[in-house]
């Protein structure tokens, strides 16, 4: 079989030299087992890399999220609070930062 297939047939060369000298194929065995490991060590390398990229970019995705909900959440109490002033509820400003329910209220009252 290995003489109708020319790439058979060198490996087998390969292989029978190799195995007729015990020093070459001691040496040959250390390379590849050297090319595994280096190979191994380095798809192990990539996956934690991409991991770590992984929770890195989430955290980030968290932190650029929570500073947005924030700066939104102060605009809008914010609008609520200048809303109420311009109609002279100072009265519901005070209650609105004590009570999370009546803001919630006042918040779909001017629609913000």
């Amino acid at each position: 079989m290995a003489k109708k297939n020319s790439e058979l047939e060198e490996a087998y060369d390969v292989l029978d030299k190799l195995s007729a000298d015990e020093k070459k194929r001691l040496e040959y065995e250390t390379r590849q087992r050297a090319i595994r490991d280096y190979n191994i060590g380095m798809l192990t390398a990539e996956r934690r890399g991409i991991e770590a990229g992984r929770k890195i970019g989430i955290e980030e995705g968290r932190a650029a999220g929570r500073a947005e909900g924030e700066t939104l959440g102060v605009s809008r109490i914010n609008q609520l609070i200048l809303e109420l002033s311009k109609r002279g509820r100072t009265d519901d400003i005070v209650k609105a930062a004590a009570d999370e329910q009546y803001q919630k209220k006042l918040l779909e009252e001017f629609d913000l």
